[in-house]
């Protein structure tokens, strides 16, 4: 397909219920600087019957606006978000191609300030510095932090962990040849595998310009894992999380040699905790490790390790909360790792809906 001079395709994913983010983000769109855009709405249906007809409302609403705006859509049953990023591209016709979850926002200088730096360089891909917003169950702004922002870019810091969420960068499609298609069998950290692979070929040039955000909310709305979730909830997400850092690893070695596990086994633990929990956890940290601690079952634990550490002479570890959520985040993922904790999970569960209801 033809690609047309100095348009910019915006891919962005979004299900059936979920109509008021496209809304707003159809809207957000609106205020850009850089006019020339081909908004391409992706969405994953359920059930085949399930009904379009508000989302293409919408649509239709703002049509107006976007004259070119595309509308497609899919089933399946599983979470199929690689899926939609591929349709996506396929549909694509503009020289700049983007990426955008229903429920983030971008600035409105964001696009332009990247493809006027494209303009100027001979870098395939560049991105821009994002902003991580939390916001509580009624919806209020609780923080803006930075945990992405990077002094520059290194391929190395970058194979360790993600720090370019799938909003704040754009490909110019002029100059990437046989960047491949998403990895349809990834359901999680399907941008990030894609991004190396395009960083491994493309040298990517950084914007030193905070031009989105990245939004996480407690009230079970993101489109992934949420601080909101019930212990069972979190105890399967987690495994999953689990399952595709294992896969994830397993590209990276396939995809850029033998080296990548040596690089991944010199990682910091912190780095590796805050990746797989994608930074939405971070500000209940505090409050589930509380929990656990007071819990029967922990008390359990602690009897054994006390017994473990007695035979090894090794000192007592006394049970801390720390001063920050991140380090707080950094003993859960230590807690959630470990053998014992694996073993006792489902019994912790249990034991905290039945705390609920006294």
């Amino acid at each position: 397909m033809e690609k047309k001079d100095n348009l910019i395709s915006i891919i962005i994913r979004t299900m059936p219920g979920r109509e008021k983010f496209l809304d707003k983000c159809l809207f957000i769109l609106t205020g850009q600087v850089y006019k020339f855009i081909e908004p391409i709405i992706v969405v994953q249906k359920l059930k085949d019957g399930d009904s379009l007809e508000n989302i293409q409302s919408i649509v239709s609403r703002w049509k107006n606006y976007f004259t070119n705006i595309q509308l497609l859509s899919h089933t399946s049953e599983q979470d199929a978000r690689s899926r939609s990023l591929n349709m996506g591209m396929e549909a694509a016709t503009g020289q700049y191609l983007a990426f955008l979850d229903d429920d983030d926002k971008v600035y409105p200088e964001h696009y332009s300030n990247i493809i006027e730096r494209l303009q100027k360089s001979k870098h395939a891909w560049a991105y821009a510095d994002i902003i991580l917003a939390t916001y509580n169950i009624d919806g209020q702004l609780v923080s803006r932090e930075t945990p992405f922002k990077r002094e520059r870019y290194s391929f190395l810091n970058h194979i360790k962990g993600n720090f370019i969420p799938i909003h704040s960068f754009v490909i110019d499609q002029f100059k990437v040849e046989n960047i491949g298609s998403i990895d349809e069998t990834m359901d999680k950290n399907e941008d990030y595998e894609f991004l190396l692979r395009l960083a491994f070929k493309y040298e990517p040039l950084y914007v030193e310009k905070f031009g989105a955000e990245y939004s996480v909310r407690s009230d079970g709305t993101n489109t992934i894992m949420s601080a909101g979730s019930s212990p069972i909830e979190l105890y399967e997400k987690r495994q999953k999380w689990i399952e595709a850092e294992l896969k994830l690893n397993h590209r990276k070695v396939t995809n850029f040699g033998w080296w990548v596990r040596e690089i991944s086994e010199q990682t910091a633990t912190h780095n590796k905790c805050l990746e797989q929990i994608n930074y939405e956890l971070l500000k209940e940290s505090k409050r589930r490790l509380k929990n656990i601690y007071r819990s029967v079952c922990w008390k359990f634990i602690r009897l054994f390790r006390k017994i473990n550490w007695k035979l090894r002479h090794r000192p007592k570890k006394k049970d801390i909360i720390p001063e920050t959520n991140a380090e707080a985040a950094m003993l859960l993922l230590e807690i959630y790792s470990s053998k014992s904790w694996q073993i006792i999970c489902p019994i912790y569960a249990i034991e905290s809906i039945l705390r609920q209801f006294k």
